[in-house]
């Protein structure tokens, strides 16, 4: 069970790797869950993380994995081919 702000979270950082082909930064996630800080961010992947919805790498900027989404969540759809 994921909480509210782990659930946004994941949906902002899927939704940003279909549109963008890159995760979002973590001052960028900050900003969309209006959060104060940067730990608080921390804390969500952190949680996301241990609970096997995201994967991180190592020594690497941005290297965010979204590995499964919640049942019932569901991945927003992929944009048309232009």
């Amino acid at each position: 069970m994921l909480t509210r702000k782990q659930l946004d979270l994941l949906r902002f950082i899927d939704e940003r790797m279909r549109e963008d082909g890159v995760p979002p930064s973590f001052d960028e996630m900050k900003d969309a869950l209006d959060l104060k800080s940067k730990s608080g961010i921390h804390r969500l992947i952190t949680a996301l993380e241990e609970r096997g919805f995201l994967r991180r790498l190592p020594n690497r900027a941005r290297a965010i994995e979204v590995l499964r989404m919640p049942d019932g969540a569901g991945r927003m759809a992929a944009p048309a081919p232009a």
